[in-house]
Parts: structure tokens; C-alpha cells; sequence
């Protein structure tokens, strides 16, 4: 019994370490599949955001029209009560003699203070007239009719606006809770995304002009990268470390307890057998450590695989449920004519025409309404969100291959810094203020702005400027 006790110790050592690793496992799983879930639910919500966004932005084109025919229809009816009131005016005195005469004709006749002959030729010119009276009389009540048809377009008219406007606000409400459920799912990385937005607001702060800032980016991009690798280099040499070191303990603990075995046995041979278990111990060690670093390879290349399969079965589902007209299939510079409009309105500046300041135009501006949607014209990520200078609040989307989008004139930014963004996802809300909200549009290349128009999809659009 009491030869049996050294071996228990190794026997509990290489049972907790077994389950150690077990639960290390299960651990690290639980931890994939709870990201997978959270990595879909998200990539569900952004899809059904580019939706409810794009109803919201045709609600607020289609509120705008009628709203333009209701003007023109308010503006007819002004016309027509100016024109019914002159011929009413230029009415009034033929019918106040008409009556007179119709009431009181001897007495009218006896009171003129002209002869008799004119006397008789007023009244024959007063009979002549009473056929183009009965005459403008129809068409005065035909009018009247037009009128009152007219009124009853402009109540209709105001009916669909209502129910427009009713629409609306739904869309709104529904964008609003998913939003809500869009900020809980990104909790987890929220102070991270925060100490982010921090240093980069700290560079834009000290940047001296926006090719500046968009280099600062770049470098900070790549800053991240360099050291994300290095993190997962050193994690991986130092999990290999570990495996190879507790096998070889085990090994070395197994052949110290058959030495000592063996040297309470046979005392004369307790030199030879020490010599054998120590060199028995180092090829153990060895063979540990060499099956140690095959099986981290194996489960290297297993993790690796099941990566990939992860990322082509997520990109798969994301594009089976892809809304029709997704944009971002292939790399932008192959994107020309395919960029959604990030807001509905009518382009009052064009790239290369004189902004306010007399200087050519950077970008493009669109007219939009109060509280206008604006969406991410593009896929991409999120780089900069935040006051900038002379633009107010800035957003800028990084789209690769050196491809940037800025937009300006916005008053409140959804977009976060590091989010990765669908074509049509919300990113922001025009002004409610009296007046038009401007939206300020400018693409750029390696930092050259470059004309936004010819890469944005064709569509109905009013152009003035």
C-alpha cells in the first residue's frame, strides 16, 4: 500500500489537467457558438434595417409630392375665387337695373331724366343684354362647379398626405426599435469602440486638412492590424508552450515514481535503473513534446478550417438574405452606377459648380426634408463619426481599394467607429429646423475627391444648378 502512494499524486496532477483542458474547451465553444448567434441576429437586424430605410426614404419622396400638388391645387383655388369675385363685381350693377326694371317699370321709366326716344333704346339695349347674362350666369355656375370639385381634390389630397404621414411615423418607430436592439447586441465592444472614438478624435483635432486625417486613418488601420497578428502569434506560442510543458511533466513525474520503485527493490542496481529512468525520462520528454506539437498543428488546422467554413456559410446567409438590390457584391472600383442615393431630394450643387463661397464644389449637395433619412450609399466601415471643422458632423465610410465617402449636414450620426456597414443602412437624420436641410456628399480616391454622380444609381432626381 504504502509503495502505491507516490503514484496517486501524478495519477490527481494529470487528472486535473485533463480536466482543465476539457473545460478550457467547452469553454472556448460556448464562447464561438454564443458569437456565431450574436454575428447572425446582428447580420438580421442591419438587413432589415436597409429596408425599413428605403420605405422610409420612398415615404418621404412620395410626402413630398403630394405636399407639391397640394401647393398647386391651393394656388388654382386662389385663382379661381380672384376670377369669380371681378365677374361677380362687373355683374353687380346690370343685375341691380334688371331688378328695377323687373319691380317697378312705369316708375322707372317716368323717373329717367332723358328723353322718351332714349328711354326706349335703354330698355332694347337692356333686353339685348339679357341673353349674355343668362349666358355668364351658366358659366358662372359651371365654374362654381369646377370649384367645388376642386375642393374636394384638395380634401382628398390632404386624406392621402394623412396617411402618408401615418406611414411614416411607423417606419420611423419601427427604425427606432432597431436601432434599439442594435445598440444592445454591440455592448459587449462598447468601450472599446469608445477609447476608439477617442483617439480619433484627439487625430482629427490635430489633423491640418482632411487628406491629413484620412493618412492618419490609414496608418492607425494598419497600426491595429500589425498588432492584432502579434497578439494571436504570441497567444498561439504560448498555448503550444503550455501543452508541451504539462505532458512533459507528466512523463517526467511517471518515470521518477518507477525509479523510485525500482531502487527500493534492488538497492545494488539503483545506479544503472536511475541512469535508465533519466534517460527513459528525456525520450519521453522528447516524444511528448514532439506529439505535443503535432497535435497543436492538427488543431490549428482544424480551427483554421472551421473558420473558413464559418465565414463562407456566414457570407453565404448573408447574401440569401440580402434585400433585392444589394449593392457591394464585388470590389467598389467594379461599383460605378451602383451606389444607392443616401437621401431623397433634389441635387442643387454638382461636383465642380460653385458652392457659397465661390469656390468649385468638392462634392455634391442634395435638398432634402426636414428629418430626412440618410443611409450608407455603399458597404464599408466606419472610420471617422464625430464634429469635424467647417463640415459640422462628419461621417466618413471606408469602401477599400482607397475608395472613402464623406457626409456632412447631418444632425444626429448612428453610424459607430469600426461598424461594418450594408448599402442602405441607416447612418443619420437631417435637421428638423425651419428651411431645407442641405446633405453634403463627397467621394474620394487615395484622398482626391472625384465626381460622387456618375458611381450613384440612376433614379428620378431633381436637378437644378
Amino acid at each position: 500500500m504504502a509503495a502505491d502512494a507516490p503514484q496517486a499524486t501524478p495519477g490527481r496532477r494529470l487528472k486535473e489537467l485533463e480536466n482543465a483542458l476539457k473545460k478550457g474547451q467547452e469553454e472556448h465553444e460556448q464562447i464561438k457558438q454564443r458569437a456565431a448567434a450574436l454575428g447572425k441576429e446582428l447580420a438580421d437586424i442591419k438587413s432589415e434595417m436597409v429596408g425599413v430605410a428605403r420605405a422610409v426614404q420612398e415615404h418621404e419622396e412620395t410626402l413630398s409630392e403630394l405636399e407639391s400638388q397640394l401647393n398647386d391645387l391651393d394656388a388654382l383655388e386662389r385663382e379661381k375665387m380672384a376670377a369669380l369675385d371681378l365677374k361677380r363685381q362687373q355683374m353687380n350693377g346690370v343685375l341691380t337695373a334688371l331688378q328695377r326694371l323687373a319691380f317697378r317699370p312705369s316708375e322707372a321709366l317716368i323717373a329717367q331724366p332723358t328723353s322718351p326716344a332714349d328711354t326706349v333704346r335703354s330698355a332694347l339695349l337692356l333686353r339685348d343684354v339679357l341673353p349674355k347674362i343668362r349666358e355668364q350666369a351658366l358659366t358662372l355656375k359651371t365654374e362654381l362647379d369646377s370649384l367645388s370639385s376642386l375642393r374636394a381634390d384638395i380634401g382628398r389630397q390632404k386624406r392621402r398626405i394623412s396617411a402618408t404621414t401615418a406611414k411614416l411615423d411607423g417606419e420611423h418607430k419601427r427604425l427606432t426599435e432597431l436601432f434599439r436592439r442594435k445598440q444592445q447586441l454591440q455592448q459587449e465592444t462598447e468601450g472599446k469602440r469608445l477609447e476608439t472614438e477617442k483617439q480619433l478624435q484627439t487625430m482629427a483635432a490635430e489633423a491640418k486638412d482632411l487628406r491629413d486625417l484620412l493618412s492618419r486613418l490609414e496608418e492607425e488601420r494598419l497600426r491595429r492590424e500589425r498588432e492584432a497578428a502579434e497578439r494571436a502569434a504570441a497567444e498561439k506560442a504560448a498555448r503550444q508552450a503550455e501543452i508541451a510543458a504539462a505532458r512533459a511533466a507528466r512523463q517526467a513525474e511517471i518515470a521518477a515514481a518507477k525509479a523510485a520503485r525500482q531502487a527500493r527493490v534492488a538497492a545494488a542496481r539503483a545506479a544503472k535503473e536511475r541512469h535508465e529512468a533519466e534517460i527513459a525520462a528525456a525520450r519521453s520528454a522528447r516524444q511528448a513534446e514532439q506529439q505535443a506539437e503535432h497535435a497543436a498543428k492538427e488543431a490549428e488546422a482544424r480551427a483554421d478550417q472551421a473558420a473558413r467554413n464559418a465565414t463562407v456559410a456566414a457570407a453565404k446567409a448573408a447574401s440569401d438574405k440580402a434585400p433585392p438590390g444589394r449593392r457591394g457584391a464585388h470590389p467598389f472600383s467594379q461599383a460605378k452606377g451602383e451606389m444607392v442615393y443616401p437621401a431623397r431630394g433634389r441635387i442643387i450643387v454638382r461636383f465642380g459648380q460653385a458652392d457659397e463661397l465661390g469656390a468649385p464644389s468638392k462634392g455634391m449637395t442634395i435638398q432634402t426634408r426636414r428629418g430626412a433619412q440618410v443611409v450608407s450609399p455603399y458597404d464599408g466601415q466606419v472610420v471617422f463619426a464625430g464634429p469635424f471643422r467647417g463640415y459640422g458632423l462628419l461621417l466618413i465610410i471606408e469602401h477599400g481599394e482607397g475608395y472613402h465617402t464623406l457626409l456632412a449636414g447631418m444632425t444626429r450620426i448612428d453610424g459607430a467607429v469600426g461598424q461594418h456597414l450594408l448599402a442602405g443602412e441607416p447612418v443619420g437624420v437631417m435637421g428638423q429646423s425651419e428651411g431645407k436641410p442641405h446633405l453634403y456628399i463627397e467621394l474620394r480616391h487615395n484622398g482626391q475627391p472625384v465626381n460622387p454622380l456618375p458611381w450613384l444609381t440612376a433614379r428620378k432626381t431633381k436637378v437644378t444648378g
